[in-house]
């Protein structure tokens, strides 16, 4: 599909909308298996719990406007007539919450509610580029801090990676993209706590340092 035609559309369909006053369209990152996951959820262990603190985005996307990049200038668009459900840093922050948890089977705690010597990893994420071109990927790049609290031994650690998915046409399916994307990197970020290596298709590991 032709980017610049897209977008003609786009501005197009969104004068018509705001004519005819049309409802916006609400989407998450949350997937409907994450919501699902509640009556199917692993033991939880109570060796440690993680707290997902607030996801740092950039200026241009930080916004419940989803946000279209055209890949062939500068320009981009938010979308009047598809809107994030909640903010979009806590959509992250709540998918990869719920992500991380399922997989490592443990509990994912609010700052106010850390015990004092109970054993934490503290996950700080901040994302450089989420980027959504139409028809054709998702880019989602990202770096974190793991930081052990109450684990003797542990270092603090900084992690990145770059996870892209190719879309086809929808915004359900570039919201998809994304929600795949977000899985790769708890994926990745899961395996980094446990110990253990893991390749995540689509997802370039940049690795850590201490």
């Amino acid at each position: 599909m032709n980017f610049g035609r897209f977008f003609c559309y786009v501005l197009l369909g969104g004068a018509l909308a705001a004519c005819a006053s049309t409802p916006p369209s609400y989407y998450t990152l949350l997937s409907a298996s994450q919501a699902e996951v509640g009556s199917a959820l692993p033991p939880v262990s109570s060796k440690y719990a993680i707290s997902v603190q607030t996801v740092q985005l950039p200026e241009q996307v930080d916004r419940l406007q989803i946000v279209l990049a055209d890949p062939s200038s500068t320009q981009v668009i938010p979308l009047s007539s598809a809107l994030w459900a909640a903010p979009l840093s806590d959509e992250i922050r709540n998918a990869l919450a719920s992500d991380l948890s399922y997989k490592l089977g443990v509990m994912d705690v609010a700052n106010g509610m850390v015990s004092a010597s109970l054993p934490l990893w503290k996950i700080a994420v901040r994302v450089q580029r989420f980027e959504s071109i139409y028809d054709r990927r998702v880019t989602l790049d990202a770096s974190w801090r793991l930081t052990p609290v109450n684990q003797p031994g542990k270092k603090t650690r900084l992690c990145s990676a770059v996870a892209q998915v190719p879309v086809q046409s929808g915004m359900s399916a570039l919201v998809a993209g994304h929600q795949e994307a977000l899985r790769g990197m708890a994926s990745l970020i899961a395996a980094q706590l446990a110990g253990s290596q893991v390749q995540v298709a689509g997802v370039l590991d940049k690795g850590c340092v201490s």
